[in-house]
């Protein structure tokens, strides 16, 4: 039995180029719904550390994850998760952190932002495309959202790889000092905000190394997400777990269909030139 953690960011309901539409991502929830067993949260940690599942489950299961905290999440993924009675991880960076009310719409000028307009807007202190401390912990109360933990700092560095993952200018002990500092100032934010102690982390941009992957778990976080496409096996000895990022319908039926199937699964692995993992970068700057 293996597991597709399916990865999210945005949802909105008119095409948009960092989304998929509210119509597409029904339709892939109905895809899903039909061809695997859809895994809570809470199975999927168990899976993943256990290898345990729900009585009776006889075929490969799948489950959902959102990443960064993005308005739209609770907008529009929310009232379809909850119509579905499904539910999902969302990897949440304490470095979007801000107060407001719980709002039931945004302005198309925010919806409508790109990445780069994003970024740029947070430069100057408008954080509006993502979700605010209030709504965060509304999402958590219904039961639907498991936060979790996504790092303080979600930037590239020097290299161009997350500022995360390894040394990139900087010594190995200045690195790993930044690290931690950053990894509980999210913990910190996210335990008070969810009353929980949290034990999964996923990787910006899901860049890592080992070495970072270490620290991380001596932060309590003993189950970790990239970005490197891949099926997760029950009590998965990898230290970094792969996720499905979602994509245009054909390419999303594609990939479904690949890594449902070990032998495809393992041709495609003789192809994939994915790298998430720096390790290199440690022999430059120790």
């Amino acid at each position: 039995m293996r597991l597709l953690m399916f990865m999210y960011h945005r949802v909105l309901p008119e095409p948009h180029p960092d989304a998929v539409t509210c119509k597409l991502f029904q339709q892939q929830l109905d895809y899903m719904q039909n061809k695997f067993h859809m895994l809570t949260p809470q199975e999927a940690a168990a899976f993943c550390r256990e290898g345990v599942l729900p009585a009776g489950v006889k075929k490969n299961c799948a489950a959902l994850s959102f990443d960064d905290g993005w308005v739209d999440n609770m907008l529009y993924a929310d009232p379809i998760l909850k119509e579905r009675g499904l539910s999902a991880m969302m990897a949440v960076s304490a470095g979007y952190r801000h107060n407001g009310e719980i709002r039931t719409s945004e302005t198309p000028e925010v919806l409508n932002r790109d990445t780069p307009a994003t970024v740029e807007a947070c430069k100057n202190g408008d954080l509006r495309n993502f979700l605010n401390e209030n709504e965060l912990r509304y999402l958590s109360g219904t039961g639907r959202w498991s936060l979790e933990a996504h790092g303080t700092q979600h930037c590239p560095g020097a290299f161009g790889k997350s500022i995360l993952c390894a040394p990139q200018g900087e010594t190995a002990a200045e690195f790993e000092t930044m690290l931690r500092g950053d990894i509980m100032n999210c913990r910190q934010y996210l335990d008070a905000l969810t009353g929980r102690k949290g034990s999964i982390f996923f990787w910006p941009y899901g860049h890592y190394s080992t070495r970072a992957a270490e620290i991380v778990r001596e932060c309590g976080y003993d189950l970790q997400f990239t970005v490197k496409k891949g099926v997760c096996k029950p009590k998965d000895p990898c230290f970094v777990l792969p996720r499905i990022g979602v994509s245009r319908w054909k390419k999303f039926r594609k990939n479904c269909i690949v890594f449902n199937n070990p032998l495809l699964r393992t041709m495609r692995g003789f192809f994939s030139s994915e790298q998430v993992c720096f390790d290199e970068f440690y022999g430059e700057n120790k």
